[in-house]
């Protein structure tokens, strides 16, 4: 007769608590580590050598306005480094993708206390009014730092292509139900306090915040070295 072999209880189901409280940990772990990379990647820019970056282009005086209806010039700019680019509410690319990266410049840039703005201008103001505007302002939680702003077609052309060197146009009809109205540039262009185009950067790539923190170090010590 063959001995009967015991059989071993198998694995206990996982406690479903416990499972959740390990992934919560995790999150929160991983967020902790994303918000010191930025802590250090901002202390790193205020004590490095800083580099003199060249002087690439000069922004002319415009008049668009603001999500909330008021009218903004360069003027408004003046003493003030931004960070701009172009998108359009109803945009099927890069545009989603351009503006959350946008909003992690915006969120970084909060402890300047208003010596840095964020500034995203629409390429298609027929569409974008300031209440659509603020609406898609809402959906990234941007703050008084970062202005939404549209305008006449003119304004904006002039803008993209003589101030920023950068591309925008219409796309012809066969190309809008997949690409969507307009075409532009997803660069990103960092301005200093005297309207001067100091630096460009892939709007979309993942380490755009890594690579545009330092460059605004170098320009606020330059504005400190001018005072």
């Amino acid at each position: 007769m063959t001995p009967e072999v015991p059989v071993r209880p198998g694995p206990r189901p996982a406690n479903r608590n416990l499972t959740a409280a390990i992934w919560a940990l995790l999150v929160a772990g991983l967020i902790a580590v994303i918000a010191a990379g930025v802590r250090e990647i901002w202390i790193s820019a205020e004590r490095q050598d800083f580099q003199v970056l060249p002087v690439l282009g000069q922004i002319s005086d415009f008049q668009l306005t603001e999500r909330d209806g008021q009218t903004k010039t360069l003027a408004d700019l003046r003493g003030e480094i931004w960070v701009a680019d172009f998108f359009f509410s109803t945009c099927p690319g890069p545009c989603p993708i351009l503006t959350s990266r946008m909003a992690e410049v915006a969120q970084a840039v909060r402890r300047t206390k208003g010596k840095v703005r964020i500034v995203s201008i629409t390429v298609d103001p027929q569409t974008d009014t300031p209440e659509r505007l603020r609406q898609y302002a809402e959906q990234y939680s941007a703050g008084k730092n970062w202005w939404f702003l549209t305008g006449s077609m003119k304004e904006i052309y002039r803008l993209a292509r003589e101030g920023m060197k950068l591309a925008v146009e219409e796309n012809p009809p066969e190309s809008i139900a997949q690409a969507g109205k307009m075409l532009h540039s997803t660069k990103v262009a960092l301005v200093d306090g005297r309207g001067q185009v100091r630096a460009y950067y892939n709007g979309t790539d993942a380490d755009l915040l890594a690579r545009v923190l330092p460059d605004i170090g170098s320009l606020l010590r330059e504005e400190e070295k001018k005072k």
